[in-house]
């Protein structure tokens, strides 16, 4: 069977809308997209340019969980201490422990995951626990579709002439 059928009707689609449509360009962006970043680098060998990673910088995402700010920015300072602090100011330690630390970060989670699940999911049996920690969003303005502050009747934003 040859490929030729194939890859007509798979690129057609490229032009044909349908539910997908947007989602088969990035095919194009993700083979596109490194080749700038592979040029920078040779011309500016000892730039950033060399540590760019595309395929990470697009595939990153897909396994970040939806979360909060907090998740984040503790991703950020671990990655930040353990891969650059302590490999470049201590690098015989981060050797050493680095993969070790990995691993035990990974264990941590899915431990935790594994604890949340059967001291707090399963014996639940779809009862929801009520604390401050999941209720306190209840009593928030943004919840409740109203302004945090109102301004008194005459008064507005901005200047009073616009010129």
């Amino acid at each position: 069977m040859s490929l030729r059928p194939l890859t007509k009707r798979f690129f057609f689609r490229l032009i044909t809308p349908s539910r997908y449509h947007p989602a088969i360009w990035f095919l194009l962006i993700g083979a596109v997209s490194p080749i700038p970043f592979y040029f920078l680098a040779r011309k500016y060998p000892r730039s950033l340019f060399r540590y760019v990673n595309i395929p990470v910088f697009w595939v990153g995402p897909v396994g970040m969980p939806p979360a909060t700010g907090i998740n984040f920015s503790s991703w950020a300072l671990v990655g930040f201490i353990f891969q650059y602090y302590l490999r470049r100011f201590r690098f015989m330690w981060w050797m050493r422990y680095n993969y070790i630390l990995s691993i035990a970060l990974d264990f941590g989670v899915a431990m935790a995951a594994f604890i949340i699940f059967f001291t707090v999911i399963y014996p639940g049996g779809g009862q929801e626990l009520k604390w401050w920690g999941n209720t306190v969003y209840l009593e928030t303005a943004d919840f409740k579709f109203s302004p945090l502050k109102t301004l008194p009747e005459g008064e507005f934003f901005g200047p009073t002439s616009w010129q």
